[in-house]
This record gives C-alpha cells, sequence and structure tokens, in this order.
C-alpha cells in the first residue's frame, strides 16, 4: 500500500488577512501623505528656487510620484 505525505496546508487564517489588507491599506495612505507633501512643498516654491535645484513647475507632480514609489 502507498501513501502520499504532503505538508500541511498553509492556509492564511482571516486573522493574518485582515492584517494583511490593512497593512496594505496604511502604506498606500502613508504614500499619499507622502505625495501630497511633496507636491505642496515644491508647488510652495517659487520660479526660481525651482529653477536653481533643476525642477520645472511642470515635473512636480512627476518628480513627487517617482519619489512615493521609491518607498
Amino acid at each position: 500500500m502507498a501513501y502520499l505525505n504532503t505538508p500541511p496546508s498553509r492556509s492564511i487564517g482571516m486573522g493574518a488577512r485582515i492584517y494583511d489588507a490593512w497593512s496594505t491599506y496604511r502604506g498606500e495612505q502613508r504614500q499619499n501623505a507622502l505625495y501630497r507633501e511633496t507636491t505642496r512643498q515644491l508647488g510652495g516654491l517659487s520660479d526660481r528656487q525651482l529653477e536653481d535645484i533643476g525642477v520645472s513647475r511642470h515635473d512636480i507632480e512627476q518628480l513627487a510620484r517617482d519619489h512615493t514609489m521609491r518607498r
């Protein structure tokens, strides 16, 4: 007679799923807050200040998006 040995199922419990979803939500909230803060600070600079750091006003949103996605 042959026996099949399989490892125990690694199902994720309901608590772990809820925690995982909450962690994902909180991470997205932090990214959104960082994006808003970055755009607010860069948007508050004068054109001269932006020119000094090599950023055009047109690039602020993309720059903020790139900055928040790296984290």
